[in-house]
């Protein structure tokens, strides 16, 4: 038995010219697209398969998002630092407050 596959024929729609003008060009999202354009998500992300460039620009967004999530993590690391050591700060000074404020309560006792 033989099989014979065909592959598509992309024909040149209005709908798809503009999916594709707003994947690569404007760099929108399938769900932004589909929003916009009144279409599910799923015919975008066919109609975006379909196109030759997708595989490289999806490898590059992929790579930019994975790098912005990088920084972020580190940025996030550094701000915990922070907050961690501007907390410790707050307790000592209260703590000291309390200390200072307790001193002086002792001293009117024995005053007296």
């Amino acid at each position: 038995m033989i099989t014979i596959y065909r592959e598509e024929v992309i024909k040149p729609s209005s709908k798809r010219q503009k999916i594709c003008e707003l994947y690569f060009e404007k760099e929108f999202n399938c769900e932004c697209i589909a929003r916009k354009l009144g279409v599910s998500p799923q015919y975008v992300s066919k109609v975006l398969k379909g196109h030759p460039k997708y595989e490289k620009e999806k490898q590059i967004k992929s790579e930019i998002k994975h790098k912005n999530y990088l920084e972020r993590k580190k940025k996030n690391r550094q701000l915990r630092a922070e907050i961690l050591k501007e907390k410790e700060n707050n307790e000592l000074e209260h703590l000291k407050h309390l200390q200072f404020q307790h001193s002086i309560e002792m001293s009117k006792k024995y005053l007296v």
